[in-house]
């Protein structure tokens, strides 16, 4: 049985006629109405007035005027990155302790402002007052991102991650709370989005977060994109077999290299990436020349991918939460 199709409203093609502008405005920063109907195909009718709309909703600044040739100077139209803001929340573990990183950034992903806390432990409770302080001093907050491990808050992370009914009932707890949109993002796919952003040449990245005691992950991006499976879920490299029950990395330095390299060696075998990141700072000196010299085999040497020690995740987080943040912010 064939299933009709709802008719396309006026309102539906205003809004994603102003989505297209927004998002040629925010690539440009700066241009003229001959270049936004260039950019998005829009009647220059049709742009006046979504530009119109854009300025007196402050989205849009007007600039000066430019000469183009010998005809009559253009106006132009710059795309404001202070309309709204972004907070990002990251969790992240240095020298052996837990810490909370805060960062405000405009449209254009400039961090305003940036702090960290120690943690006592990594609980959604732990980041309210935190973000209220930040809240109470840039009132153009418009999303909140958090990005945290997927085995904390008793596996609700990873329930978030997953969009099902008790992930919905956190975001939405915390969404009445600060009212503010909230979204969730474990650490691991945060940083491979991040990596991806420094490494663009790169189609298929992989990123491995490895710290003795605590259960390895595992990211993936494809050409920008983090790849998610089933139920959102991905990257549980402590279920190979090779781990022991618990799932953790040894806390003993040789046994924590050796399943290392066995781990990272797996990833390599049956995801075949371009580029590994391994992020952590337990790992022992020359862990790259160690994982080469196991390499018995050619099919081995050939999956060999570029190989990336980075004991700063913070960086490469806060990346990848800036970009799934623009991503939906645009869509407000």
């Amino acid at each position: 049985m064939q299933t009709q199709t709802q008719p396309v409203t006026s309102q539906q093609i205003r809004e994603q006629n102003i989505l297209n502008v927004r998002r040629a405005l925010h690539s440009e920063q700066v241009a003229t109405i001959s270049r936004l109907k260039t950019l998005t195909g829009l009647s220059v009718v049709t742009l006046t007035k979504l530009l119109q709309y854009l300025i007196e909703t402050g989205e849009v600044l007007e600039g000066e005027s430019v000469s183009i040739g010998n005809g009559r100077p253009a106006a132009t139209y710059r795309f404001n990155a202070s309309y709204r803001l972004i907070l990002i929340v990251s969790c992240y573990k240095r020298a052996g302790h837990d810490y909370a990183g805060y960062s405000v950034h405009d449209l254009f992903g400039e961090c305003i402002e940036r702090r960290e806390e120690l943690l006592s432990k990594v609980h959604t409770d732990e980041f309210r007052i935190g973000i209220e302080r930040c809240l109470d001093r840039y009132s153009k907050i418009s999303i909140i991102g958090i990005s945290m491990p997927t085995d904390t808050v008793g596996g609700r992370l990873a329930s978030a991650v997953r969009h099902d009914p008790q992930a919905k009932r956190l975001a939405k707890h915390l969404e009445l709370h600060f009212n503010v949109p909230v979204f969730f993002e474990t650490d691991i796919n945060a940083a491979t989005l991040g990596c991806f952003n420094r490494h663009r040449k790169h189609n298929y990245v992989a990123g491995l977060l490895l710290v003795p005691g605590r259960a390895p992950v595992c990211g993936f991006c494809y050409q920008g994109n983090v790849l998610r499976g089933r139920d959102g879920m991905a990257g549980e490299v402590r279920f190979f077999p090779m781990f022991n029950d618990v799932g953790v990395l040894p806390l003993e330095p040789l046994a924590a290299d050796d399943l290392a390299i066995r781990t990272l060696r797996a990833v390599m075998c049956v995801l075949n990436p371009s580029l590994v990141v391994v992020y952590s700072e337990n790992l022992k000196s020359g862990f790259l020349d160690r994982v080469k010299k196991q390499l018995s085999t050619e099919a081995e040497i050939a999956l060999l991918p570029r190989l990336e020690i980075n004991d700063h995740i913070r960086e490469d987080i806060v990346s990848g939460m800036l970009t799934i943040s623009l991503e939906k912010i645009q869509t407000f």
